[in-house]
């Protein structure tokens, strides 16, 4: 397997205290195109389906990759605007690469920085595994779309991962990183939570989803390094699973995301 990297968890966590956001910029860029995001995401914009005027929302836009990607297709099919929220640092990237093209706002998603029924189309995607209160995040999103506005959310449930070799060590490895996220179940949460903020949940969506080489630096590597170093794992039991996923044949692991669509 590729060798290790940062953990993206604390990199997104830590990002206004960092000397910088590239790292994390640099981890999402290069999961964008991944087939798996793109299936989900494929889905989502048929759920938002924005017409001519209306404003579509993206809570927790990061480097602005996808926001930026909408206001490119919308400006020849359904022009409107597109807003960007997420905290200064990422802002300071996604204007440093997309200009303009969209309203970036500073914000948490507990607190939008917009009015009520605001926006037509809402969505987050891989936002709320990493709130501190996912409750009031959904309320907010509830809030700011418009009576009839479209939400659509997108979340990995840590803990639907599936890991090869020792099923022991695979067990030990997953607790450690399910211990990485505020919340490891947060894909099947999300009807709920839409349903407990008002929003009339319409379609709930699983995408089974091959862990890529950058996600499994980050996001599985790391924190078992770590694990091993601060003796919660044991090395050479580690060090002999890592062995067997890099074995001909070997399947190294996948995740469940799940998509869910409210009106």
């Amino acid at each position: 397997m590729t060798g290790r990297g940062e953990d993206i968890h604390r990199l997104f966590h830590d990002v206004e205290r960092g000397t910088s956001a590239r790292p994390a910029v640099e981890f999402l860029r290069s999961v964008e195109a991944a087939p798996a995001v793109l299936a989900y995401r494929t889905r989502l914009a048929e759920h938002l389906a924005p017409a001519a005027g209306e404003t579509v929302l993206d809570v927790g836009c990061g480097a602005g990759h996808h926001a930026a990607a909408i206001a490119a297709a919308r400006a020849a099919d359904a022009p409107g605007p597109v807003v960007g929220i997420d905290r200064p640092r990422m802002l300071e990237e996604a204007a440093g690469r997309y200009g303009d093209a969209v309203r970036w706002l500073p914000g948490a998603g507990e607190a939008l920085p917009l009015g009520d029924d605001s926006v037509d189309a809402v969505y987050a995607e891989r936002v709320l595994m990493y709130a501190d209160d996912a409750v009031d995040v959904v309320a907010e999103i509830a809030r700011v779309r418009r009576p009839d506005g479209r939400v659509a959310l997108f979340e990995l449930d840590y803990a639907s991962i599936v890991l090869g070799g020792d099923p022991k060590t695979a067990d030990e490895v997953l607790a450690v990183v399910c211990g990485t996220v505020s919340c490891d179940r947060m894909g099947r949460a999300l009807g709920r939570l839409l349903t407990d903020a008002g929003v009339l949940v319409v379609e709930q969506t699983p995408f089974a989803m091959p862990i890529p080489p950058p996600v499994w630096a980050s996001a599985v590597r790391a924190p078992v390094e770590e694990a091993v170093a601060d003796g919660r794992l044991d090395a050479a039991r580690v060090a002999a699973w890592f062995a067997e996923l890099d074995a001909p044949g070997a399947f190294p692991g996948s995740v469940t995301g799940v998509l869910a669509c409210g009106r």
